[in-house]
């Protein structure tokens, strides 16, 4: 049978269960208690009833009195029908009946006689039970009538003790069952009363929506039980309700940047169909569509990008290899030189660490850092790429950093710069030809190796974005093949490929 699903109901019917088990194995030993105790009140009662009328035989003179005075026997016994009494005489007097108080006609047990100067104990009984399945008990013992000695065997019927015995019974069922069932009713009202913080919880959960995310459950009325699992709903709810403002803003700071330049392209087709144009003009405008509509396919590519990042993040596919960090940067500033160059700066590398990344996406984040470097260094200043490995943190951990020069930032610009489609004054502006996703790329890439980016203001002219890795087991034992470039050295141009 399947117990219903309700858990009141369920620990009711334990309660109640376990209640009547309870019940029942305390009746059962109550039963065989008071079965035991009964059995040797009646026994006991029967060796009284042997030493009174070893008592009485010894002050008669004559057999027969054992005539003249049966009644007084049997009244001597208990005064009932169920008392029956056979005295014989003595073998060597011929062993002949004379006193028989048996009206079922029933045959005695024959066993050994106690001896006249031994008083009869409870190991000198014997239980039976008649063929009506009546239960009796019988003793036998030797006593002294006159100056003669008597065989006295003497035998008890019980017809009452199993009527007894089964309206005991019967009260021990109806008391489990009664016991059962009141220990379901309290069990039940305790469990309705415990359970009350549960549905204060269930209609504080019903009460929160995405217009109210800023609800919490109240920690301070529930069990020390449930105190946990109320702290981790609310931590979820905390979580739930900054994704869901993150995702309105998302939302709004795309809308905002796809409305410039789709105004932009609107605006430029309604100048250009407000009247007739030289090819010359025709030429401009298309040019300057196409360069809006390319920024576009840059914001779209970078979407898909950060969208297929969180899914291999999700999915654990990632190609990862041994790498150096030296090379990678070296990879870098060989690629970004002539730009450096066109705008006055120089790229200088620093120290080595062992990596374990997919080299794609590594390139694809150290490109993105130097590129936001380049478009907001000061002319003339020394853009710096180093690589250390950090092995007092616990985990281990590569730190990989760009540190420009240029106009300082509020404090409180900081933490929002990896966030998308951030935009500071003093950091990115749409003429700097910045989408706003390329930090978000660069953060996103980090994440997905496990590691964590993060941005340092060392002076009010000096800033450094900082990557940092786990270092793989991997990559533990790793040594470089080559010497890395000494501090301060800057990196030669030996080939570039776009």
């Amino acid at each position: 049978m399947r117990l219903p699903q309700s858990l009141s109901w369920r620990l009711g019917l334990s309660g109640a269960l376990v209640a009547a088990v309870a019940s029942a194995l305390l009746g059962g030993y109550l039963y065989a208690s008071f079965e035991q105790q009964l059995l040797r009140r009646d026994d006991v009662q029967l060796l009284g009833k042997l030493r009174q009328l070893r008592q009485l035989l010894g002050h008669s003179s004559t057999p027969e009195l054992l005539v003249s005075q049966t009644d007084y026997l049997r009244d001597t016994m208990s005064g009932e029908s169920n008392a029956l009494i056979e005295i014989r005489a003595a073998p060597a007097q011929g062993g002949r009946l004379l006193l028989a108080i048996n009206p079922p006609g029933l045959a005695l047990p024959r066993q050994l006689p106690v001896p006249i100067g031994q008083e009869a104990g409870l190991q000198h009984l014997t239980h039976w039970t008649t063929p009506e399945g009546v239960p009796a008990a019988a003793l036998n013992a030797w006593a002294r009538l006159g100056a003669n000695e008597v065989e006295i065997r003497l035998a008890r019927l019980y017809p009452e003790r199993g009527s007894l015995l089964a309206d005991y019974r019967l009260r021990i069922a109806t008391a489990s069952l009664a016991a059962g069932g009141l220990a379901a009713a309290l069990v039940l009202a305790l469990i309705w009363h415990g359970l009350s913080p549960l549905r204060r919880l269930r209609a504080q959960t019903a009460a929160i929506g995405p217009h109210s995310l800023a609800l919490r459950l109240h920690a301070a009325d529930t069990p020390v039980e449930l105190r946990p699992f109320v702290e981790g709903l609310n931590a979820m709810l905390s979580r739930l309700e900054q994704g869901y403002a993150r995702l309105n803003q998302f939302a709004a700071d795309l809308a905002h940047e796809l409305r410039t330049p789709l105004a932009t392209l609107t605006g430029q087709s309604q100048v250009m169909l407000s009247r007739t144009r030289t090819e010359a003009e025709y030429a401009r405008l298309v040019d300057s569509q196409l360069q809006e509509l390319e920024r576009l396919n840059r914001m779209v590519d970078s979407l898909l990008f950060l969208a297929r990042s969180e899914h291999q993040a999700l999915a654990g596919e990632l190609h990862c290899q041994s790498l150096s960090a030296a090379e990678e940067l070296a990879r870098q500033a060989d690629y970004f030189a002539d730009l450096a160059e066109e705008r006055g700066l120089r790229l200088r590398c620093h120290g080595d660490a062992p990596l374990w990344a997919e080299p794609i996406l590594l390139r694809r984040a150290l490109a993105n850092l130097i590129s936001n470097a380049l478009r907001h260094a000061r002319s003339g200043s020394v853009i710096e790429l180093m690589a250390r490995t950090e092995l007092q943190g616990d985990p281990s951990c590569v730190l990989l950093e760009v540190v420009n020069e240029g106009e300082p930032l509020p404090p409180e610009v900081l933490p929002h710069l990896f966030d998308r489609f951030y935009r500071a004054d003093h950091s990115r502006h749409r003429d700097a030809g910045g989408s706003g996703l390329g930090l978000a790329i660069v953060r996103a890439i980090v994440e997905l190796h496990g590691g964590s980016a993060e941005v340092r203001q060392f002076s009010e002219e000096r800033i450094a974005f900082a990557l940092r890795l786990p270092l793989s087991s991997r990559t533990g034992e790793w040594l470089p093949e080559r010497e890395p470039s000494a501090p301060g050295q800057d990196l030669p141009v030996a080939s570039r490929s776009r």
